[in-house]
């Protein structure tokens, strides 16, 4: 460690404080040799400094990309990435490695194995605690992360240096990760090759239009490592190979830090989240929108805001939706275009069903209407914990209840509970049928606007939403109907297509007060639906 003393250190102050008192400052010592090999063996270290804390601190090594034959720690990204996870509190080291032209493969992966032993070596002066060390990049940098965290047991990369120590890590984030590359013999040089259970956890940032790293290559590898036993969170959004650094940082980043709070200690808000992912990019509202799972709530998904502090600023609080399947089945991943859309509005939405990557990646299962009342509860309890990101941010006396086909049944099972100010009924009408605990019974319990949006007569729920329609007598009701639409209306085009479309400027008006809005319903003002009817009565 002597060395390191020695070597120049600077100490920035960060522009916040931590308190009143007190302000955060990082120490950075650049240049550090961790091999002797070749000068390219060097890294950067910030510390945290100031930070209320004398125990033992968690730890994130930075690996650049540039192909695996140019790039370098001291690139602005790189460097902005050192020093922003040294002010959230880790002993972030950023790593240098001997290119190919230097040294061919496995050099690099051995190079920054040695980094992850000698940060290890010495832990001690650093205060760091070696069960809790991280490691991301991208790129080529994410590549020689995953070779990091998937080949603890593989010998012939501990080379150098530091050998009483191990390699391991406690997790890996992964950004445009080449996880193989078609062609090649030597699987040994990448992830592919060592799919199995118990590796450390993993969050892969991948963008769907990825020239460089194919994205169904980047699929297959988190597909094989889920079937293996292995935890994989995933996150493809729409974005080329910069996606985890540009354009889709607004969702990567958080994520990372979230991911990197959850398994590398335990006082950031967001490890509350199992997993989160972006459909559509987040759509196309003022708000990028997120899909999350809690930990709170495992068996549904959360559609919101992915900045819930930027997105109720100036006192807004969010309106909630809760949503039922169609099939009454365990999963929203069918409508998940249409719900990240409208989420991206200003909405909180907590659908039935576990999160899923694509259809049927598992065995879906049937769910009782009761998951709504629980989903409202869960909200209502958020809504009032201090500790919660949902704490005085959703508006509890703005709630409607959705669901399509099967799903529209069980919104009328629970539509008695007084909290409910709006119902959706999606491709759905009871008629005369008797379905997940509704019947036509069930109409009289609605005492709020409830709207019925039907594909048209090839929608087999046209003729039931129809006799419904015409034997609710008190409560406003619309029937809106898209004539060509069928009964999986437009749920699979890009962004939920006119469904969606329809769905929120219902929402805005009936929970949000916009009366513009009232015409499209009122009055069949459809120049902005073309295809569709509309029908309404019981208004004031």
């Amino acid at each position: 460690m002597k060395r390191i003393k020695n070597l120049l250190s600077v100490v920035l102050m960060a522009l916040f404080a931590l308190s009143a008192n007190a302000q955060k400052e990082v120490k950075v010592t650049s240049d550090v040799p961790y091999c002797t090999d070749s000068p390219s063996q060097v890294l950067d270290i910030a510390e945290p400094v100031n930070f209320g804390s004398e125990g033992l601190r968690p730890a994130i090594v930075i690996i650049h990309g540039g192909g695996w034959s140019a790039g370098s720690k001291s690139d602005p990204v790189y460097r902005n990435l050192l020093m922003d996870y040294a002010l959230q509190g880790y002993v972030t080291v950023s790593v240098e490695y001997r290119f190919t032209q230097e040294a061919p493969f496995p050099a690099c992966i051995q190079d920054v194995k040695c980094a992850v032993r000698w940060l290890k070596a010495h832990a001690k002066e650093l205060r760091v605690d070696t069960e809790r060390i991280g490691v991301t990049g991208h790129s080529a940098g994410a590549h020689l992360s995953l070779m990091v965290g998937v080949s603890s047991d593989s010998k012939e990369f501990e080379v150098g240096p530091w050998s009483e120590y191990s390699s391991s890590v406690a997790c890996v984030v992964a950004g445009a990760p080449p996880t193989e590359i078609r062609g090649m013999k030597d699987t040994e040089f990448w992830p592919i090759g060592y799919v199995g259970g118990n590796k450390p956890p993993m969050l892969l940032l991948q963008g769907s239009e990825d020239p460089i790293v194919r994205p169904e290559l980047t699929d297959d590898f988190v597909n094989k490592m889920r079937k293996a036993g292995s935890n994989v969170d995933y996150i493809r959004i729409p974005g080329n190979h910069g996606v985890a650094f540009d354009a889709g940082l607004e969702i990567t980043k958080p994520a990372a830090d979230a991911f990197f709070a959850r398994h590398l200690k335990n006082e950031f808000a967001n490890q509350k989240i199992l997993k989160m992912k972006a459909p559509e990019g987040g759509g196309r509202g003022r708000f990028q929108a997120v899909a999350v799972t809690e930990k709170s709530l495992p068996d549904f998904v959360v559609y919101r805001p992915a900045n819930m502090e930027a997105a109720t600023r100036r006192g807004a609080k969010l309106p909630v939706m809760v949503y039922a399947n169609g099939g009454c089945m365990n999963t929203s991943i069918h409508q998940e275009k249409m719900l990240i859309e409208i989420a991206s509005h200003g909405y909180v939405i907590i659908a039935i069903g576990e999160m899923q990557n694509y259809p049927h990646d598992r065995r879906e299962a049937s769910t009782p209407a009761s998951m709504l009342t629980d989903a409202i509860n869960w909200m209502e309890a958020q809504s009032k914990d201090e500790a919660s990101l949902y704490y005085n941010r959703v508006d509890m006396d703005k709630v409607a209840a959705a669901g399509h086909s099967c799903g529209g049944a069980q919104v009328l099972a629970v539509a008695d509970d007084p909290r409910l100010k709006s119902y959706l009924l999606l491709n759905s009408g009871m008629g005369k049928m008797e379905m997940a605990g509704a019947s036509a019974k069930s109409l009289k319990k609605l005492h709020a606007p409830i709207i019925y949006m039907i594909g048209g007569p090839s929608d087999v729920a046209h003729g039931n939403a129809l006799i419904d329609y015409k034997s609710i007598k008190k409560v406003p009701v619309v029937f809106a109907d898209m004539t060509e639409a069928g009964h999986g209306a437009t749920f699979a085009q890009p962004y939920g297509g006119a469904f969606a479309q329809m769905v929120i400027r219902w929402l805005d008006w009936q929970l949000k007060g916009r009366a513009e809005n009232a015409p499209i319903f009122l009055q069949a003002d459809l120049k902005d639906f073309p295809g569709w009817t509309m029908e309404a009565k019981n208004f004031k």
